[in-house]
């Protein structure tokens, strides 16, 4: 979508008035993150009809949804490296002591790990926290890319939407334009000459024995 001037129009223009939201769509989030980005594009598109604004809440409930899971991810990632980094030393303390069991691998992690851990690199640590967590980040991963996905759908269809109202509103300017020439003594409408009156026709016609 085209980058909308300080008027909120893409072409600079100023913007076609949106109209009434349907009631049936339900209440808005309170989010003021969804709220500035679904007044940006109702800004944007001028929704005039039900299915304009269906598309319009389909890309921005979307968009909000995939950049949530987003932070989810940030979330878990920041809150389980404790996790990647015992499963880190707990790796290394197995092969040292293959022979103990995984309760007393579990309380000596917890215990050397202040010390083992500078020793560990970082992209084993970063590994072993997806690990621990791999369950839910797949999930929300799914969750994100089923998201963006409705979200590009929603995003071709209003794009669909506008290339088609403006091609019909250019066809409806031309056709005003050409009327208004018409009207205004620039010369008589010509009505266009049945095939048959054209004058290759009748020679056509005199030939075969028509005429």
């Amino acid at each position: 979508m085209k980058p909308m001037s300080k008027n909120g129009s893409s072409t600079g223009t100023a913007p076609k008035k949106a109209s009434r939201r349907p009631r049936w769509l339900g209440p808005l989030l309170e989010d003021p993150m969804y709220r500035r980005m679904r007044k940006a594009l109702i800004r944007e598109i001028a929704p005039d009809m039900a299915l304009d604004w269906i598309e319009a809440e389909e890309y921005v409930m979307s968009q909000y949804q995939s950049m949530r899971f987003g932070n989810w991810q940030k979330v878990i990632w920041e809150h389980c490296k404790w996790d990647g980094i015992k499963r880190a030393v707990k790796r290394r303390l197995r092969q040292r002591c293959p022979s103990d069991p995984e309760d007393e691998l579990d309380w000596k992690a917890g215990r050397l790990w202040p010390t083992m851990a500078s020793s560990i690199e970082p992209a084993e640590i970063e590994a072993e926290t997806f690990l621990a967590r791999q369950s839910d980040l797949d999930s929300i991963a799914r969750w994100r890319a089923t998201a963006l996905r409705r979200r590009d759908a929603a995003l071709r269809h209003i794009e669909q939407r506008r290339s088609r109202r403006k091609k019909e509103e250019a066809q409806s300017q031309k056709i005003a334009a050409t009327r208004s020439m018409n009207g205004k003594g620039e010369g008589p409408v010509v009505e266009p000459t049945a095939l048959e009156e054209l004058p290759i026709a009748a020679d056509r016609n005199h030939q075969n024995g028509h005429g």
